[in-house]
Formats: C-alpha cells, sequence, structure tokens
C-alpha cells in the first residue's frame, strides 16, 4: 500500500496545528486523515481515490481570499482543509497512484481481453488504429472516452456563460429576450485550469432530439419559458446558439425580473449542459478542450458570469490524460503480439 511523503507529511502537520491554534477549517473526516498522513501509514487505494476526489472538488477554493500568505483571513478554513489533506503533495501524490493504479488495471483487462485472441497485424491510420486478428477482421478506432461513473445529472452538468448582452423589449404586457446563449470558436479560459472553445455544430444533435430546455433566472427557480410548450425558441447558425422567447407579463415571476432586466441587472446569458463528446489538445501552455457535441438542460438570464462544472471538466482531462496513455500501451503490446508472428 502507498505510503504517504515526507512532504506530505509537514503539510499534514501544518494543518493539524492551524486546527488546533483556530478551531476551524477542515472535517473530522480531514482530520483523521491528516493524522494518517502525519503518521505516514499505508494507505489503502481506495483511500488514496478518495483524496484525489477531495482535491479535485476542492481545488476551486485556492482562488478564494485568504489561501495564501498575505491575503485578508489566512489562512482560510479552505486552505487549512487542503492542508489537512495533504496540501499540494497530496494531490500530486494522489493523483500519480491513481494513475498507476489505473494503467495496471487497464493493462490486466487488456491481457484478459486479448489471452485467446491471434493478433496478425496493427495498422496505424492518422486517427484510428485497425487491428486485424486471425479468425476476423475488426476495425477498432482508438477513442478518448469521457464517460463519468455518475449516474447523478446534476453532478456532470456545467454552466458557461456569454458576456455580451442579451436584447430585452417590451412587448404588449410581457417583454421579449433574444440573443446568444453560446458562440462559436471563441476561446475562453476556464479558471487557472484549462481553455475552452465550443465547436460549431455543438448544438444540432440535441436540437435534432428535441432536447425539452427551460429559461429560467440565474440556473435556479420555476422556468419562465420552455422549448416543450413552444415558448422558448433555440436556434442554430453560423455564429451560435440563439435563443427567443417572450414571456408573459401576467406571470408574477416575470413580472418580479422586468424592471431588473430593464435596468440591465440581469443582462448575460448562461447554459447549463452535459458534455456528450468532446476533445482536448495536451500540447500547450494550458489544456484546450474542444466541446463537440452537448445535451442542453436550461438557458438563463443571469447577473454575473459562470463557469461552473470547472472539476468536471478537470476530471474530463484527467481521464482523456489517462485513456491516451493507456492507449498507447495497448497498442505497444499488440505490435509486440504481431511482431512475433510468423511472416
Amino acid at each position: 500500500m502507498p505510503i504517504p511523503t515526507k512532504e506530505m507529511q509537514q503539510e499534514a502537520e501544518r494543518g493539524l496545528a492551524w486546527r488546533r491554534e483556530y478551531g476551524r477549517g477542515g472535517t473530522e473526516v480531514g482530520i483523521a486523515r491528516a493524522r494518517d498522513i502525519s503518521n505516514r501509514r499505508n494507505l489503502p487505494i481506495d483511500t488514496v481515490r478518495r483524496m484525489k476526489a477531495y482535491f479535485d472538488r476542492h481545488e476551486v477554493d485556492k482562488e478564494a481570499e485568504g489561501f495564501r500568505p498575505g491575503e485578508d483571513g489566512y489562512p482560510s478554513n479552505g486552505a487549512i482543509a487542503w492542508k489537512l489533506w495533504g496540501g499540494d503533495p497530496g494531490y500530486s501524490w494522489a493523483r500519480r497512484i491513481v494513475a498507476a493504479a489505473n494503467d495496471d488495471r487497464m493493462g490486466m483487462a487488456m491481457q484478459e481481453n486479448l489471452e485467446d485472441r491471434h493478433v496478425q497485424n496493427v495498422e496505424e491510420t492518422e486517427d484510428s488504429y485497425i487491428i486485424t486478428f486471425a479468425k476476423a477482421m475488426h476495425d477498432q478506432p482508438a477513442e478518448a472516452g469521457n464517460q463519468y461513473d455518475d449516474d447523478d445529472k446534476d453532478k456532470r452538468t456545467e454552466v458557461r456563460t456569454l458576456s455580451r448582452s442579451v436584447e430585452v423589449r417590451a412587448e404588449g404586457d410581457g417583454v421579449k429576450v433574444s440573443g446568444y446563449a453560446a458562440v462559436f470558436g471563441e476561446e475562453t479560459r476556464i479558471g487557472s485550469s484549462f481553455t475552452e472553445v465550443i465547436a460549431a455544430g455543438a448544438f444540432s444533435s440535441a436540437l435534432q432530439r428535441g432536447d425539452d430546455v427551460v429559461f429560467l433566472v440565474n440556473h435556479a427557480g420555476l422556468p419562465l419559458a420552455r422549448t416543450r410548450s413552444g415558448t422558448l425558441r433555440l436556434t442554430e447558425d453560423e455564429r451560435g446558439l440563439y435563443i427567443e422567447t417572450e414571456l408573459d407579463g401576467s406571470d408574477p415571476d416575470v413580472r418580479a425580473i422586468i424592471p431588473k432586466m430593464q435596468r440591465g441587472d440581469l443582462d448575460k446569458m448562461s447554459f447549463a449542459f452535459i458534455p456528450t463528446r468532446q476533445s482536448w489538445d495536451d500540447s500547450g501552455d494550458m489544456p484546450k478542450r474542444t466541446i463537440e457535441d452537448v445535451s442542453l438542460h436550461d438557458v438563463s438570464i443571469v447577473t454575473t458570469p459562470a463557469y461552473a462544472g470547472t472539476e468536471i471538466g478537470l476530471r474530463s482531462l484527467e481521464a482523456f490524460r489517462a485513456e491516451h496513455k493507456q492507449r498507447s500501451q495497448a497498442i505497444r503490446r499488440l505490435r509486440m503480439r504481431s511482431s512475433l508472428l510468423p511472416n
């Protein structure tokens, strides 16, 4: 079982000292984990996976005031909790351990899967590998998987906001809202983690399927309009995803927000989605994610830009890196097998 490093031990001991001094930060689980790390106890792989999951979820805490020395409120509750789990050295260590465990598991699965199959040839094309077996031929393109085991839709939903203002126009007793919820081809920096671009056509499948999309305020509350009832219209053009809706002025919820929209207090458009197809470019200074297809959930008029779900994107990047490595290892194994075959 993996043993925490001395650097992790120092971080955990600092977290425990802060916890005693300030009486805040972290949970009982975090304190127990810090004690394990401080004592450099062997940690089961399931515990290391939970550590990595904690760091993935709470990396956003590093952006808050008080996380770093010299900032007001230092050390913040988030900084104390981060130290308890082993700090930055703990995060790096947990990622390495989990990646190695995944590689081992994948390698065993590949070996078992190919044990009774006679590989005749491995041909590399521009974007796939064609693997030929002695008894049958199968084209098996290597795809970067981004599937999540978590079936909870809310935990897989991400939110993105367009910085441009929407058009709000009074029509009779109601108000017409229109504008782009998303624009193709514009690269956006998502925190300090990665950049992101929406590919042209990313919403085509959702519109063809007829995803039931609702119009909300700040992605919460009762729907003010929806595609299923025909009160919300979504179209995709060469620029992006365009929305139009006429809000009913007799609806008390609508009456409450009309002045805010007309003043510009609510003036940005945002959409919530689950990526169903995406790709990553990890060759530059910062990873770049391209969203190629989505499942749409809602569009909202919002007060401030939102980039919820950054940790979901990071999990996707990690999955891409792990699978890329696993795919390369699998291809090497297959090539070794094919090289042993008689000409």
